[in-house]
């Protein structure tokens, strides 16, 4: 099969649009950061580059969504309903979107870094407010289909499987194509350079997870924030 791998690049944070000969299968779907100037889900800025790459109702076949952070899913309610498609996600992620709180959000803001570490202590308090707003905004769904680590997504256009990437989140995956490309959501960030996630709810198990790639014969990783990098570039 085909495909070719777009970059929707929402400001900060990125959706892949995959075009195949049968359709598009859109990965994940921007939302608000804690970092942004203006508050804004990026919904109508999303809507205007799948339209422009030629995604209309009718041939947006899935939405696949890497992990349950908000700021990958705040419009997958939205987008599911203009396009009349379905979501998946890893089922160990599904409280993320079904049964969302404030103290699991405030879960995603764990660093590594001790400066970060740091500047999280001073800015909590703004911090926690701006996601509270976030969280009265986001609009709660059921993803359709549950994927689990192997299952193959040709069903949908795409030779591609899935992997089970647990530690920025416990249901993380990846979309590993046939090609050896990986769509890794927010395992890897590249900001200055590439490298593991700055933020995670378990680090030993995001360190396995980058491990277990690896022996994967990854070529060309794409993370959720920073511009898509060589899997030889990483230095871990």
């Amino acid at each position: 099969m085909k495909h070719k791998i777009i970059r929707i690049d929402l400001n900060g944070v990125n959706c892949y649009l995959i075009k195949s000969d049968e359709g598009f299968v859109l990965l994940d779907t921007g939302g608000q950061l804690t970092m942004d100037k203006e508050y804004t889900n990026r919904q109508e800025e999303l809507t205007r580059q799948l339209e422009e790459a030629g995604c209309v109702p009718g041939n947006l076949k899935a939405i696949i969504l890497t992990h349950g952070d908000i700021d990958h899913t705040a419009n997958a309610a939205y987008l599911r309903e203009r396009y009349q498609t379905i979501i998946a996600m890893h089922e160990k992620d599904i409280d993320l979107v079904e049964n969302i709180t404030l103290d699991m959000m405030m879960q995603s803001f764990h660093y590594r870094s001790l400066i970060l570490k740091i500047v999280f202590f001073l800015m909590k308090k703004p911090i926690q407010k701006l996601t509270e707003k976030t969280l009265r905004d986001f609009t709660k769904f059921t993803p359709d289909v549950t994927l689990q680590e192997g299952d193959d997504l040709s069903q949908y256009g795409i030779a591609a499987k899935v992997i089970h990437l647990p530690g920025h989140t416990a249901g993380s995956i990846g979309v590993l194509m046939e090609s050896g490309e990986l769509i890794a959501g927010d395992i890897f960030a590249n900001r200055k350079k590439p490298g593991l996630a700055p933020n995670a709810n378990d680090f030993v198990q995001l360190k396995h997870s980058a491990k277990k790639l690896k022996s994967l014969h990854v070529t060309t990783i794409y993370p959720g924030h920073g511009e898509p990098f060589e899997a030889s570039d990483l230095k871990m």
